[in-house]
């Protein structure tokens, strides 16, 4: 029987009386996906390395290298100064940090956070929600916050200065290119600085995609809130169905401000399993876990420049509580509570993430292409396509049904599908509500619903495995089609099948998104099996043609290759166009002469051939003008003779009766 959970994805219930709230906080990004979350960060503002600072000729460099969680030196020890890493003089701060996602990662949303203390005599106020940023090597772009707020005083603790900024970017289309992995400068971050107690930082939330890794709920939570004098702030989380058996591990992120090290009292507490719960992390003490500090899974992040190790007021990073004992988090959990509290010192909180096993599917399917002809495949050859799903995940799969979508290069052999294994095996008709496939015409596509208690309507179970023993297979045959607009365009046909599915515990759908089964020698997916390229070796190049010479009064053709699978677009002179392949003008007149431009699109958008051009020149009509007229003078000599001369645009041809082909004929009798 399939078990139902009824799901609220957020929930947010906060008491005002635990903390000061200036901000709720709220999901930014909210995911269901293999993979995980990351941070890149570093300060915007240290104390003065050389010269040496206030407390003593090594203290601001001694203050630096402090190990956490050992050390006792805080941001009010030292008079605050903008850190410059680069040798740009139009850059008053600069500092970077590295993005080195795992090996078959792709980024799925990139969140920039910056903030410092500030006031309105700052330098730069004005623009302290710009910042510039740059890839690797390449150039500063400047960026301007999508989301700015000013914090002048906390309400309830009026004499608590902190005046400050906190500034969001979704910078998501800087950091897809990098392919996960690429170097990060931040550069010209607004902060106050001269005095002691002030902080500057940046931090990048990374959320990636990672076939390799698990099944993972993704949620990046993020707000404001002021916590002190034993107040918490309680962040909960659903939207997940933890697995009902077996292990369960979750990840926790936190990116906060102010926290100091050495000064007792703050917490990051975590509650799955009915109590919270201290989260552990070698470089944190239980009772003073914010202490300025940038560290990953009990590491200081090492990628960092400058890498201080006490950073002086931010902390950021991402915690992995051992879970062996399901102590934190159980199986078949829905929702769960992230606590940060404090007794002494005074926290900050900008951003909570969490990363948490999850019960669902993983559907794939895989193509593969069996040419019947023979390779290399050609124009009319029949292709023969396998597609075969299974489920990897760690979930039943309900309703579960597979899709494919022809390739443009190829036209659907009906009466073709089959199933090769199942309750259902043997051949399937074309036509929809009969049996278990059918084949969409006005969709070109391929729809067959898999495995047990599949019906005309309704998808199969399949059954979850690591190695997807309850597959499914079905097989299909199309053509090649004989069409140079479409494979001198691209002749490679790319073929992915699609499974969908419903998970039997948490009742979430679910789709592969394209991924296959197959693996390169990297271990990530790989789209090799069903790539393939069909050659054509009689397409000719594909331009514009025309019957010139043309003379007004004459019918105009210009044509190209014809396609059904193609849009056409002429434009040319008087204002004419057409979206007929073949053009046919009667009685064209000079106005027409000029240049004609096509433009050739696919109907499916995949390819175009652009500004085709051809110069079209129509002649006037040429005249006959008679020069002479010669009669003969005397009976019998036989000497008359007729001259005559075209006018217009020259050359001429000339054909008399008598098989004579110059302008002039002699000899002519009476």
């Amino acid at each position: 029987m399939k078990k139902i959970f009824s799901i609220t994805l957020l929930l947010f219930t906060y008491s005002f009386i635990f903390s000061q709230v200036i901000t709720p906080f709220s999901v930014k990004k909210q995911i269901t996906q293999k993979g995980g979350i990351v941070y890149l960060a570093n300060v915007a503002t240290h104390c003065n390395i050389n010269p040496p600072a206030i407390l003593g000729t090594n203290a601001c460099k001694t203050g630096a290298l402090e190990n956490p969680p050992s050390g006792s030196y805080a941001d009010n020890d030292f008079s605050a100064v903008y850190v410059d890493i680069d040798n740009d003089p139009t850059t008053t701060m600069s500092s970077s940090d590295s993005l080195n996602l795992p090996i078959c990662s792709e980024v799925t949303w990139a969140g920039l956070y910056w903030s410092a203390r500030v006031n309105t005599n700052t330098t730069n106020y004005a623009n302290r929600n710009q910042v510039r940023i740059k890839v690797n090597n390449g150039a500063f772009t400047t960026i301007t916050a999508d989301n700015l707020l000013d914090v002048t005083t906390i309400p309830g603790n009026p004499n608590f200065s902190m005046a400050g900024y906190y500034c969001f970017k979704n910078i998501t289309n800087l950091v897809q290119p990098t392919n996960g992995n690429g170097r990060f400068t931040l550069a010209n971050i607004v902060a106050q600085t001269g005095s002691n107690n002030l902080f500057g930082a940046w931090s990048i939330v990374v959320v990636y995609k990672n076939s390799l890794q698990s099944m993972r709920n993704l949620t990046v939570f993020d707000g404001m809130a002021f916590v002190s004098n034993q107040n918490n702030l309680d962040i909960p989380i659903s939207g997940f169905t933890t697995p009902s058996v077996g292990p369960v591990s979750f990840e926790l992120g936190v990116i906060a401000y102010e926290g100091d090290r050495s000064i007792q009292g703050d917490r990051l507490q975590f509650n799955g399993n009915g109590s919270f719960l201290d989260v552990p992390d070698p470089l944190r003490n239980t009772n003073d876990f914010f202490n300025s500090s940038i560290t990953s899974n009990g590491a200081l992040t090492p990628f960092r420049n400058p890498s201080y190790n006490n950073t002086l007021g931010c902390d950021a990073g991402i915690f992995i509580p051992n879970n062996s004992t399901q102590t934190y988090l159980p199986n078949s959990a829905t929702s769960a509570t992230v606590r940060v509290a404090t007794s002494q010192d005074a926290i900050l909180p900008r951003v909570i993430t969490s990363a948490i096993d999850i019960y669902e599917p993983d559907l794939r399917a895989t193509v593969y292409i069996n040419d019947l002809n023979g390779p290399p495949a050609m124009p009319n050859d029949i292709l023969e396509y396998t597609v075969v799903g299974k489920n990897i995940g760690s979930d039943v799969s309900l309703n579960t049904f597979i899709t494919d979508t022809l390739d443009i290069r190829t036209e659907y052999i009906p009466n073709t599908i089959s199933f090769l294994n199942g309750p259902f095996v043997g051949p399937k008709t074309d036509g929809a509500n009969d049996d278990e496939a059918e084949y969409i015409s006005a969709l070109r596509t391929i729809k067959a619903r898999v495995n047990v208690g599949a019906n005309s309507t309704n998808g199969g179970t399949m059954l979850n495995s690591s190695n997807g023993a309850d597959s499914a297979v079905v097989r299909f045959r199309v053509r090649v089609i004989d069409d140079c607009i479409i494979l001198s365009c691209d002749s490679t046909l790319e073929n992915k099948a699609y499974i969908f599915g419903e998970g039997d515990i948490s009742g979430n759908s679910y789709n592969n998104g394209g991924a296959s089964d197959i693996y390169d020698a990297n271990g990530c997916p790989s789209s090799s099996s069903n790539l393939i390229s069909v050659f054509a070796p009689n397409c000719p190049v594909i331009d514009i043609s025309n019957d010139a010479p043309f003379c007004e009064g004459d019918t105009l053709h210009l044509w190209t290759i014809n396609s059904i699978y193609a849009n056409y677009l002429w434009s040319g002179p008087n204002n004419f166009s057409s979206t007929a392949s073949t053009i046919s003008i009667p009685n064209a007149t000079s106005i027409l002469a000029g240049e004609y431009t096509l433009n050739v699109s696919l109907i499916d958008g995949s390819c175009a051939y652009n500004n085709l051009v051809d110069t079209v020149i129509i002649f006037p009509n040429p005249s006959i003008q008679q020069l002479n007229l010669a009669n003969v003078t005397c009976n019998g000599l036989n000497n008359g003779s007729i001259n005559v001369q075209g006018i217009g645009n020259a050359p001429f041809s000339y054909s008399w009766n008598n098989n004579q082909t110059s302008p002039t004929i002699s000899n002519l009798a009476p």
